[in-house]
Formats: C-alpha cells, sequence, structure tokens
C-alpha cells in the first residue's frame, strides 16, 4: 500500500503531466506527425491496441500473455523493443494479463489509475508502475494523451485519447455500460476511433447467461450495446474522422454482421467517408493509417 501512496503522492500527476524524458527507442524510419493504429485483439479473452507515430509507439492495454503480445506485435511488423510505454485503462485480467512480464521483460513504464493499480495482476509493478488521472494530460513518446472517467464495474476505468505531434487524433472507449457527457466531449474531433460494440440486445436477454450476468452486462456500469454503439458513433461524427472499429464483441451474444448491421446504416445516412472495422479476438486487425 505504501507503494501507491508514493506513486500518486502529492504531485505525482502533475510531474507525470509534465513528463518529457520518455522518448522513442526507435524513430521510424521516414517517420512524420502522422498517426497508425493496429488492434491486435478484442474480446472478453484479451485486448490490446498499438499506436506509432514516428515519434513513438504505445500499447494500450496488455489483456493477453507477455508471449502472445509478442506474438501480434510480430504479425503486425513489430516487437516489443518498439513499444515505449503501456497505458492501461483498467484493471480486468482481459486488459492487463501479460502487462506485468511485459513490462519487466522488455523495461517498459506502465500508465494507470490509481484504481487500477489495485488489481491483483498490478501489484508487484513497482517501478514500472507511472500513475496518471482523468484530467490530467500525459506527454508520453511524442504524444499527447487525454484520460477520462468511463462507467464499467472496475475500480477507475478510463477511455483514452491519443493525439500525435501533428494533430492526429485516436480515441478508444472500450467496457463502458453507457455514454456519458464526458467521455462523449473528450471523444470529439478524431481521426480514428476505436468503441464497444459488446453485444445484441435480443441475443443476450435470449443468450445462455445466467439472468444476474445479464442484468451485469446490460447496466450502466457493464458493456455497451450495438444500439448504443450506433447512436455513440452518430455523436462523433465528423468531417476528419476517418476510421470507425467496434470492439470487444461479446462471441456469446453478438456477431460482427450485426454489430455492422446496427452501425453502418448511421454511416450511410450521414454520408460519412468513415470505413468500418469490427476487432478481432483471435487475430490482428489491420493498419490504419492518417497523415502519413
Amino acid at each position: 500500500m505504501r507503494r501507491q501512496l508514493s506513486l500518486f503522492g502529492d504531485g505525482a500527476l502533475a510531474a507525470a503531466a509534465r513528463e518529457s524524458k520518455l522518448h522513442s527507442r526507435r524513430r521510424r524510419a521516414g517517420g512524420g506527425a502522422g498517426l497508425r493504429v493496429a488492434v491486435l485483439g478484442s474480446g472478453s479473452g484479451g485486448n490490446s491496441t498499438i499506436v506509432e507515430s514516428g515519434e513513438g509507439c504505445l500499447l494500450i492495454d496488455a489483456g493477453f500473455s507477455c508471449r502472445e503480445l509478442e506474438r501480434r506485435l510480430e504479425a503486425v511488423g513489430r516487437s516489443a523493443a518498439d513499444v515505449d510505454a503501456v497505458l492501461l485503462t483498467h484493471e480486468h485480467d482481459d486488459h492487463c494479463r501479460g502487462v506485468d512480464r511485459f513490462a519487466r521483460r522488455h523495461q517498459v513504464p506502465v500508465y494507470g489509475t490509481r484504481g487500477t493499480y489495485k488489481g491483483p495482476l498490478l501489484r508487484g509493478l513497482g517501478s514500472f508502475a507511472r500513475p496518471m488521472g482523468a484530467g490530467v494530460p500525459l506527454a508520453a513518446a511524442g504524444f499527447r494523451i487525454e484520460v477520462f472517467p468511463v462507467s464499467h464495474d472496475a475500480r477507475e476505468p478510463v477511455g483514452i485519447v491519443v493525439e500525435s505531434s501533428g494533430g492526429y487524433r485516436f480515441g478508444l472507449a472500450t467496457d463502458l455500460g453507457c455514454r456519458t457527457p464526458e467521455a462523449w466531449r473528450s471523444l470529439q474531433d478524431l481521426d480514428i476511433l476505436v468503441l464497444e460494440s459488446n453485444h445484441d440486445l435480443d441475443m443476450l436477454r435470449t443468450g445462455p447467461y445466467p439472468w444476474p450476468l445479464k442484468e451485469r452486462v446490460a447496466s450502466r456500469r457493464g458493456h455497451l450495446s450495438n444500439e448504443d454503439a450506433a447512436a455513440g458513433v452518430e455523436a462523433l461524427l465528423s468531417d476528419r474522422l476517418s476510421w470507425v472499429v467496434l470492439c470487444h464483441l461479446s462471441e456469446t451474444n453478438n456477431s460482427p454482421a450485426f454489430a455492422v448491421a446496427a452501425v453502418q446504416p448511421v454511416l450511410d445516412r450521414r454520408r460519412s467517408r468513415a470505413k468500418l472495422l469490427v476487432a478481432e479476438q483471435h487475430r490482428p486487425g489491420p493498419w490504419m493509417e492518417v497523415g502519413g
């Protein structure tokens, strides 16, 4: 406990906000101020997303084993040696399962909220742990990072917006039971959006889950339905939005076809140029690039 108090002691968040010493291990040849994102995998079996520019490289969440994270990074043409830092949205296993070993093996700092660090898988991070908090911007690996609270049954869950030095913006909001004004203000004016689309309501109602679990999933601190994701995407549409990725789909209570059927009509009706993708659990998705 003393370690956690020290990590979030007086001035710790402000110091993290001013941090400027965390530089990329490898500047990409010819890299500029654009932004590239690939979802390494998403679902109840594990979640992780890689974000890079010409200046640095981040992982958001590390919900696979260290070995599997390494394998998935290789599958998109990267290695663990490229990663400058890991940001955690919350402490549930499918978002932080491999982070302790990954951080120690590859000497990578890990950013999380006070509540997140109370998770049992994160208590041993020691000197690799860095503080972050909602409303306190970070500077890491050449990125500006904004953290905002989301509604989920974790200790202190957050969504994340990452902005490159060229002003290109990526936002991720997963594991949230409802849309909140604060979260949707933070997610405005994005180039790439990764948003939860966890379940089809009819499949959840008639599916095999016990009733208490169905109530938990559908609650305001559970997971976002396809219908709510569609409404959420519509509220975030702008001329600059180039990519929308639906993530954290339930393999029991959803299907990619149902998720796309809920969201694609919104893009069509609004004549959005954004491309729609669905993140998969068992293999990484393609690179998405803006400003390259």
